[in-house]
């Protein structure tokens, strides 16, 4: 053990780059099969979700599918890879290297090399989280698709392998003093001449300091810095508006990375960070409003508590809606999704003006919805069969009961089922 830690320190020098005390030694076939975990849970790509199974919790996005298969101890971006990893040479990639370009944002990509098809190494079979695949098996050109920036390979530091790395002379490993303290909710930050507060994770944009109750001290940070910064606020997080802007105090509970307001205190809410309401009322625009989402992204999961005559309820987020689910759908769910409750009445008056826009009545024209092994697009809030292979898993029971009043009432049923 002794000697595989040592090795993995020299690789690090040599990379001019200094292994974490939490990296821990992993073999390519344990990246591999950490890998195949989310392709045979069907995970899909979202930059704002996170996805939790015995490996335990990460972004759903390329970076954070590579971070889950080295077992790191977050999430990292495309930017910070290079900081646990060193470049190698083509003819020296092995199971569980990547190909990366460290671009930051969605300029950037990463997949993991499982393999050659063949020995003329033009092309490799890889594990990929993609918008248009989720996490899958694949099959890519070296070092990858043209026009979508530069690939080069690279290790895990903490990699055990026979194979040396490309780089051999030793680069000097800088000693940096230690940095800031880690950024919490509630503290305020700058980028790119925004300001912005940190709420569960991520930036949301400050419009006026009139609008969060006046001036407040903030730190600037750099871009790498920046990217660190989760896309969305992390499901859960409790966001309220200041005392000091017009009208009633709001309190919004964050759910695939958007604002779900919470009438009337309907739910505890401890610890929740103050924050701009034009952020609120603006979210899903561009720029620096992006990180708030409009609607929950598709495939959240929520429950609201139970009532004094009733059970609790779960939905399922598809088009901006919930789709109701019965108990007997969610129990053959696997593996579980993280589940974030949400006050009942929010999705009773969903589809209503500013606060009560984040959830919209039925799933937006053209939302994708699988049943089983069949697909329907949404028209006007009625599902329609369709083809394809891929959409919003729904509960068959929603189709079913589509047009009935109270949970079932976010689909609409077809003129000839209502004749």
């Amino acid at each position: 053990m002794h000697r595989r830690l040592l090795a993995i320190g020299i690789a690090a020098v040599i990379a001019g780059v200094v292994a974490p005390a939490s990296a821990q030694a992993q073999s390519g076939a344990e990246t591999i099969d950490r890998a195949q975990s989310w392709t045979e849970a069907g995970v899909g790509y979202s930059g704002g979700n996170y996805f939790t199974n015995e490996y335990g919790t990460y972004r759903t996005d390329c970076s954070g599918y590579v971070s889950m298969a080295w077992g790191l101890a977050s999430s990292y971006t495309t930017v910070t890879l290079p900081s646990v990893s060193f470049p190698i040479a083509k003819d020296g990639l092995e199971a569980g290297d990547i190909l990366l370009n460290p671009e930051p944002g969605t300029s950037g990509h990463v997949v993991l090399f499982a393999g050659w098809t063949d020995d003329s190494r033009t092309s490799y079979f890889a594990y990929e989280e993609s918008p248009s695949g989720g996490a899958h098996f694949t099959e890519l050109p070296y070092p990858y698709w043209p026009g979508y920036g530069t690939f080069s390979p690279r290790r895990y530091i903490a990699t055990t392998s026979k194979t040396a790395p490309a780089i051999t002379v030793p680069a000097p490993v800088s000693r940096k003093p230690a940095g800031p303290a880690p950024l919490r909710d509630g503290d305020f930050v700058r980028h790119a001449g925004q300001v912005y507060v940190i709420a569960g994770g991520a930036p949301v944009a400050v419009t006026s300091w009139q609008n969060v109750g006046g001036r407040q001290p903030s730190r600037a940070l750099d871009e790498s810095e920046f990217a660190e910064l989760a896309l969305t606020p992390a499901d859960g997080t409790f966001l309220r508006t200041p005392t000091s802007a017009p009208g009633p105090v709001e309190t919004y509970v964050v759910a695939g990375g958007a604002p779900v307001i919470i009438p009337r205190q309907s739910l505890k809410s401890p610890d929740a960070v103050t924050v701009d309401p034009a952020a609120l009322d603006e979210a899903g625009g561009d720029g620096p409003l992006a990180h708030l989402l409009r609607q929950p992204a598709d495939g959240t999961v929520v429950r609201t508590p139970p009532s004094p005559l009733g059970r609790a309820q779960r939905y399922v987020f598809a088009g901006g809606a919930p789709i109701h689910m019965s108990d007997s759908w969610w129990q053959t769910m696997r593996p579980k999704p993280t589940v974030t409750t949400v006050a009942q009445e929010a999705l009773d008056q969903a589809g209503g003006l500013r606060a009560w826009s984040h959830v919209r009545n039925v799933p937006a024209d053209d939302t994708l919805l699988k049943v089983g092994a069949d697909v329907y697009r949404v028209v006007g809030g009625v599902p329609v069969p369709h083809y394809g292979v891929r959409g919003v898993p729904v509960d068959p029971a929603a189709l079913a009961n589509a047009g009935d009043s109270g949970p079932w009432s976010h689909l609409v049923a077809p003129a000839e089922q209502t004749a």
